[in-house]
Parts: structure tokens; C-alpha cells; sequence
């Protein structure tokens, strides 16, 4: 964790409480633009660097152990981890192509959230990643984040979970 990431979930933060129609999501998955597309009329439960965004420690531990995603959302409806945010400056993804970071949010959100019974109903469920515009153009970064989009937007369409991009240059 860099100063320069905390810079950058400060900013997300703020945008969460002013106005997060200006989070706009890039290469989205979904028709979802912006976190308050998301979001809808819900206002959620920010968890910011905590161990307590997992509500099961004990599930998945080969997948999740030990790691916190930057910034979770809950909903305050069911209670639910619904959206997963992490940052990045310059460090590439933990782990490796096939179990990355974002991969391994992934897989923890579709096995411990539900879609819910109709869209609006709740906040929708989305994995994104907040890094500079320049972040996704790195070769290392762009193998392993295009690898995680390849494998998972498929799976994440069919379950209505987003994936895309918060570029930091513009928060």
C-alpha cells in the first residue's frame, strides 16, 4: 500500500459522500456508467481497510485469507457485501495471472452475495479497479487485468455482477 493509493481512496471516499455520478466506471461490463448507477437509491455501508468487510472469515480462506479489498460497499437493505474497490498506483495485482487479487474478489462476491429478486431492489454487485488511466496500459498490469476480464465477464454478465474501471486521473 502506497501514500499515493491512500490519495486515491481518499478521493473515492469523498466522491461517495459528494457525488458518485463523477465515478465513472470505464470498459464497464454492464450499462452501469457511474457508482451511482450501481448504487441506485441506496446509500451503503462504507468499510474502508478493515478486516470487517468479511462477514465470514471462515469461508473461502483458500481464496480470500487474510486479504481486505480497499474499499467495500454494503447495502444496507441486505446487509451485504455488494461492491468491491481496489486501488492501485503502481503496484501491479497481488498473487499471480490466474488467482489474482481482483479474481479472487470476484469469486468471494458471487459465492457470498445473491443477484436479489429484481433489478433496484437492492445496490448491484461489482468488482472494480481504481488505478491511474496509464496503470492498465502497463504490460505486466494489463496481462493479468485483461487475463481476470477474459475469464470472469462472461460469468459476471450471467450473474449481474459488473466489472470495469475507475480511472484515478479522473477522481
Amino acid at each position: 500500500m502506497t501514500q499515493k493509493e491512500k490519495e486515491i481512496e481518499r478521493r473515492i471516499l469523498d466522491r461517495l459522500i459528494d457525488s458518485s455520478s463523477r465515478l465513472e466506471i470505464q470498459n464497464s461490463t454492464s450499462a452501469a456508467t457511474s457508482l451511482a448507477a450501481l448504487l441506485g437509491k441506496y446509500s451503503p455501508t462504507v468499510l474502508h481497510d478493515t478486516s470487517a468487510w468479511n462477514l465470514d472469515p471462515n469461508c473461502m480462506v483458500d481464496v480470500i485469507g487474510g486479504m481486505t479489498p480497499d474499499i467495500v460497499l454494503r447495502s444496507p437493505l441486505s446487509g451485504q457485501n455488494r461492491i468491491y474497490i481496489e486501488v492501485k498506483d503502481t503496484e501491479p495485482l497481488g498473487c499471480g495471472i490466474e488467482d489474482s487479487q481482483i479474481a479472487r474478489y470476484f469469486l468471494h462476491l458471487l459465492a457470498t452475495t445473491t443477484r436479489g429478486p429484481k433489478e433496484g431492489a437492492d445496490i448491484r454487485r461489482a468488482v472494480l479497479l481504481c488505478a491511474p488511466a496509464a496503470w492498465f496500459k502497463v504490460r505486466g498490469n494489463a496481462e493479468t487485468w485483461n487475463h481476470f476480464r477474459g475469464w470472469f465477464s462472461g460469468l459476471g454478465t450471467a450473474f449481474d455482477i459488473t466489472l470495469g474501471e475507475l480511472h484515478a486521473d479522473s477522481i
